[in-house]
């Protein structure tokens, strides 16, 4: 048994090896590229290049991905150069640009986006020298480095063929989705099915979100994967409460069997080479089944009406062979954009960006200050150490800590062999496939990383000298980060959950206003696909906190509130989703013209009524003043909807009392620090 252990640890870690060697291979090249052609000085440049080498490896990459590794870098330098102007400009600085690097770039759902571009920023102020009297040779290095980063993607493209993986997995999905109608049409729906489609639902909004925030997928394959994002949402939301008795099933069986068998053929007429002439044949079936649609049961009129209408869109749109990018003007760009990025301290991509911010400004500072041979360290280990989520940190502390001993006790015994430049060189390069075949964050990933710095140094400086700066380069970073995470806007899965749930709740707000816009204005598809997109990742990380902080309640007094009213989170969850589903529909029977011109007044009354009753304090209050408006509205859907919402909201409101304010209110800082 224990051979057996051993013989799949080595299999694993070879395949590991394997499984990195483009990255191997790109980081030897771009060092000696570097070092034969600039010199060893410029070296620090190579890990950033190489980890944004990585991230990218596995994903689609435009023609503006490699425009933007130009910009960006520029960006880096240009901020770097004035960091190290003197000590004030060092502080400023370091404390503004995580607002453009991190605070821009990650977001809670994608916390380390922000990685490359700020370990560079980082990485090009820990030799000053470089930047005051070498800057140009700097910004040639950068400009190398871009290049044959461009030219590694390029290739490792031609012969991956990313944009394909996405496009494979997306005719995945929408095949499990037809199966799923006709399990549906054939038996009803049970708590597998059920779970499944709620699955299917999330792993669409996860594949959508990921190609559209890191450009994992051409343009038309984003498109697709929105609009069947919302297709597979707007069929777990047909779940959620409806009547499968006998009665419906058998009504609606038929309808299920032929909106499965339109899907069905979906998945082929997508394709870039499906025939035309099919699939405006299909087209015309979807319009001619909407055009003739009969249906009773309001919930499922209303989903068949929004799953035909989409799916005609999507139709057209696979069809146009000049399709451009779901296209949004720019009043709906910025209201997308602050719907998704809020500057409070609620947020956690304020929060983080400043943490970020004080630690590099510190550890900047400190290594601009201090002319020590390899103080640089402490800005390195500084930079690594600080992660999004402060257990992270915790955790790499402790793994770093071990790993940098180790790493400088077989450094020392290196030194015993007395090798020379050329010996340390190949030793180097032998450390460098270990070092990205091991996981970050671990014992291996630290040992190998000291061994490779500090042997490297050996070259130039003592290596007795270079074990000491390294550790204690390490104990100052430590020491750093431990006090600014703790002290300086703390975070822990408590205050992580009542963020995101303060933020649903503006979002239901901002999606009111939404609605009152298309009142006036044509609002594309796109901008309500972007916002329910955002809100169902928003609201599967807080399910995914709750789970947590409900595991560790017995465990953690900090959490234990929340932990007691997991009943009541369950519910006010629940109901955010189907609050947020309800508003989309509403959205699209307004878009569809379900309001009458002369039920605008009404209409707009019940929008203010709603939009004004969103804080969470107060959330649902005031609402039930809106039933009678609503009965005096004459689309039986429209009516529906919003009936169905002010349901919800009066729910949602009672499951918050229950939980007296605990699942909403803000944890106090001295209750955050003493956690």
């Amino acid at each position: 048994m224990a051979r057996e252990k051993i013989r799949g640890w080595v299999c694993d870690r070879c395949a590991q090896l394997v499984g990195t060697l483009p990255v191997i291979a790109f980081f030897i090249a771009l060092f000696w590229i570097v070092h034969l052609g600039f010199g060893e000085q410029y070296l620090l440049a190579v890990s950033p290049f190489t980890t944004l080498f990585e991230t990218r490896l596995e994903k689609y990459n435009p023609p503006t991905q490699y425009a933007r590794f130009f910009l960006v870098s520029a960006f880096a330098l240009l901020g770097a150069r004035l960091a190290v102007t003197n000590v004030a400009l060092c502080v400023a600085v370091n404390l503004a640009m995580p607002f453009a690097l991190v605070f821009m770039r990650s977001s809670q759902l994608n916390p380390r986006r922000y990685f490359p571009y700020t370990m560079l920023f980082a990485f090009l102020q820990m030799r000053p020298a470089n930047l005051v009297s070498d800057f140009w040779t700097q910004a040639a290095v950068l400009a190398a480095c871009c290049v044959t980063l461009t030219a590694a993607l390029m290739l490792a493209g031609a012969a991956g063929s990313r944009a394909r993986e996405a496009r494979a997995r997306l005719h995945s999905c929408v095949r499990r989705l037809a199966d799923d109608l006709a399990r549906m049409a054939a038996s009803g729906i049970d708590d597998e099915l059920r779970a499944e489609l709620l699955a299917l639902r999330r792993e669409f909004a996860a594949l959508a979100y990921s190609a559209r925030e890191d450009s994992t997928a051409p343009p038309r394959t984003v498109n697709l994967l929105d609009m069947l994002a919302t297709l597979a949402q707007r069929t777990a939301y047909l779940t959620g409460n409806f009547d499968w008795s006998d009665r419906h099933r058998a009504e609606h069986a038929a309808l299920l069997a032929q909106l499965a068998q339109l899907t069905r053929e979906l998945d082929a007429a997508i394709d870039a080479t499906a025939d035309p002439t099919r699939r405006a044949a299909l087209a015309d079936r979807a319009r001619a089944l909407l055009d003739a649609l009969d249906v009773d049961e309001p919930r499922f009129r209303i989903f068949c009406r929004g799953y035909l209408n989409l799916l005609v869109l999507i139709l057209r749109t696979a069809a146009d062979p000049h399709q451009r990018v779901w296209h949004m003007s720019a009043g709906s760009a910025v209201r997308t954009a602050l719907f998704r990025k809020r500057l409070t301290l609620d947020s956690f991509e304020t929060r983080f960006s400043v943490r970020c911010g004080i630690v590099l400004a510190v550890s900047c500072s400190v290594n601009l200050l201090l002319p020590v041979d390899h103080l640089y360290w402490y800005v390195l280990h500084a930079y690594l150490l600080l992660q999004p989520f402060p257990d992270e940190s915790s955790h790499r502390m402790r793994t770093r800590m071990v790993g940098t001993a180790l790493g400088c006790v077989f450094v020392h015994l290196l030194a015993l062999l007395n090798l020379g430049w050329a010996g340390i060189m190949v030793v180097g390069m032998l450390l460098v496939a270990p070092l990205y075949a091991a996981t970050p964050g671990t014992v291996t990933s630290a040992f190998f990383a000291t061994a490779y710095a500090v042997t490297m140094a050996s070259a130039s400086i003592d290596d007795g000298y270079a074990t000491t700066m390294r550790l204690v380069s390490l104990a100052l970073a430590v020491v750093t980060v431990a006090l600014v995470n703790r002290l300086v806007l703390p975070m822990s899965d408590r205050r992580l959950f009542a963020a995101d749930v303060r933020q649903m709740f503006p979002m239901v707000a901002s999606s009111w206003d939404l609605v009152r816009t298309t009142l006036d204005e044509r609002v594309d598809t796109v901008v309500s696909s972007e916002r329910l997109l955002h809100f169902q990742m928003i609201h599967t990380q807080a399910n995914a906190l709750l789970d947590s902080i409900s595991a560790d309640g017995e465990r953690n007094a900090e959490i234990a509130e929340v932990a007691r009213y997991r009943d009541a989170a369950d519910r006010m969850l629940f109901c955010l989703w189907e609050i947020m589903c309800e508003l989309e529909q509403l959205e699209l029977l307004v878009r569809l013209g379900s309001v009458r011109e002369e039920e605008r007044p009404t209409f707009e009354k019940i929008v203010r009524l709603a939009r004004g009753n969103c804080d969470p304090e107060r959330f649902g209050t005031g609402v039930d003043a809106a039933e009678g408006l609503v009965m005096g509205l004459a689309d039986p859907d429209l009516r529906y909807v919003l009936q169905q919402y002010v349901d919800r909201a009066g729910e949602l409101r009672l499951a918050v009392d229950d939980a007296r304010g605990a699942l909403v209110r803000r944890p106090s800082y001295l209750s955050e620090v003493r956690r």
